[in-house]
């Protein structure tokens, strides 16, 4: 599990994800429609399109496990792999998201506050448990490739759908919505996303920061773990942020790694398990820290660490951090 907290950072955690919520009233699935011009007769609208998306039911799940029938929307989804709660939650079906295993580790990423701090979503722990899940009750479990040696005794509880993960969330985001019949929101989520990733890759050869190295890294241990593989190409290859010669897709840094690479920007996240023995305000005060080029010329950004994970939620919210430092 260690090995995995290190390679996600702050996502890739081997933790399992399942979640306890009461499926709401109908109308929450239709928030991005319109209606802005009625009233009374928007709940028979909301109705008949709820009506229509029933209608996709029963529906063939082909995965990575074979096929699954699903005869109906499935109002309790239970997830063992968290970037696909993640997913969910971005399309607006945070309601059929019905308890996580490592709910506790998911709180620490604030761009999750409004799903996970609301006292209805029930905490698993930390490992896959089958009483746990079986006491849930889901309708259907969503569950990736480190369930494969559990795949027998999860479909003896409910319906289970494997999808490998990705460090690119926009490979599985559709393969998740469509369990639940959403592949439109998905799509549409995906759309908005890179528009978002379009416009602010064209304003920044404005910000004299397109082609300057940068580094995204989070503490860990004694020093840190940084990213560029996939999940970072659209701070690097969209955004053009520079990578440092040798860049591997993650690995561990000592500080003085960091200081041989002296990026122009720094974008530094603390980390969330509370295992780090370097902490930022050790870092105040170190004499070599202080002398990075960052540093000294206040381009050292303190992030929350969801955003260099291969998140939906995460990635959208990184485009809205680097815009803003951009502006500054």
């Amino acid at each position: 599990m260690l090995q995995s907290f290190k390679k996600w950072g702050l996502l890739p955690l081997l933790v399992i994800l399942l979640f306890s919520l009461t499926a709401a009233a109908c109308g929450n699935t239709s928030t991005n429609t319109g209606g802005n011009d009625s009233t009374s007769a928007g709940g028979s609208d909301a109705a008949s399109g709820n009506a229509a998306k029933d209608a996709k039911f029963p529906i063939t799940i082909k995965h990575d496990k074979g096929e699954t029938v699903l005869n109906e929307k499935p109002k309790k989804v239970a997830i063992t792999y968290f970037p696909y709660a993640d997913h969910l939650f971005a399309i607006g079906e945070q309601d059929v998201v019905a308890g996580v295993v490592g709910l506790k580790s998911l709180q620490n990423f604030p761009v999750y506050d409004p799903f996970t701090k609301q006292d209805k979503i029930a905490d698993l722990g930390d490992t896959a448990s089958m009483e746990s899940i079986l006491a849930l009750d889901p309708d259907v479990i969503i569950a990736w490739e480190d369930d494969e040696k559990i795949y027998d005794q999860l479909s003896k509880i409910a319906p289970t759908i494997l999808i490998r993960q990705s460090e690119n969330w926009q490979d599985t985001i559709e393969k998740v919505a469509a369990v639940i019949g959403e592949e439109d929101k998905a799509k549409q989520y995906i759309a908005d996303y890179n528009a978002k990733l379009d416009a602010l890759a064209a304003k920044m050869d404005e910000t004299g920061a397109k082609g300057k190295t940068a580094i995204f890294m989070m503490t860990w241990g004694k020093g840190f773990n940084y990213y560029g593989g996939v999940r970072m190409e659209p701070y690097y290859d969209r955004l053009g942020f520079a990578k440092f010669d040798g860049m591997e897709d993650w690995a561990e840094i000592s500080l003085e790694g960091v200081a041989d690479v002296n990026p122009d920007y720094i974008f530094l996240g603390e980390d969330f398990t509370g295992a780090a023995e370097l902490t930022l305000d050790e870092l105040a005060d170190n004499p070599v820290w202080n002398g990075l080029k960052a540093v000294k010329n206040g381009n050292l950004h303190v992030i929350d660490t969801e955003i260099v994970g291969p998140l939906a939620m995460g990635q959208s919210k990184g485009l809205d951090v680097i815009g803003q430092i951009m502006e500054k």
